[in-house]
């Protein structure tokens, strides 16, 4: 295994979401590297009611996604990864998690192979589109 010295996990904040915060976790910790974490909500497109006017909406995503990043800011705090480390990104899954990598440095990302979010977090596909053009070796948990 190569000697990693930042990680980055991506979750959409789905039930899977600890065993792939656990994986990342366990090769963190045996290469003594730095742990950080990204959501990517995806804005929403398109009309999804007729019933919610739009603002009703716009506070319903809102509300929706920022309890996501409770739970995952917690999740990671009882993990020791401070909330500086904890980044909530808005736009496309794939390109925001593949700029992250590169802004941040990250030698592995881990990632679980789909993803099941109310919000959109992430997409089935992010993973495989992360595949394509990344700068870094991934970890792909199944789920």
């Amino acid at each position: 295994m190569a000697d990693y010295r930042k990680v980055l996990v991506a979750i959409d904040g789905s039930e899977e979401s600890d065993r792939i915060i656990a994986k990342a976790v366990e090769v963190a910790e045996s290469n003594k590297a730095e742990l950080s974490a990204v959501m990517v909500f995806e804005p929403p497109l398109g009309s999804y009611t007729i019933e919610l006017e739009m603002a009703d909406f716009t506070e319903v995503l809102r509300q929706a996604q920022e309890e996501l990043a409770n739970d995952l800011r917690a999740r990671m705090a009882v993990r020791g990864v401070p909330a500086e480390r904890v980044h909530f990104l808005s736009g496309k899954p794939a390109t925001e998690i593949k700029a992250l990598v590169k802004s941040s440095g990250t030698d592995l990302l881990v990632i679980g192979s789909h993803g099941h979010n109310p919000v959109r977090a992430m997409l089935g596909s992010t993973a495989n589109a992360v595949l394509h053009g990344i700068g870094c070796d991934v970890l792909t948990v199944r789920v």
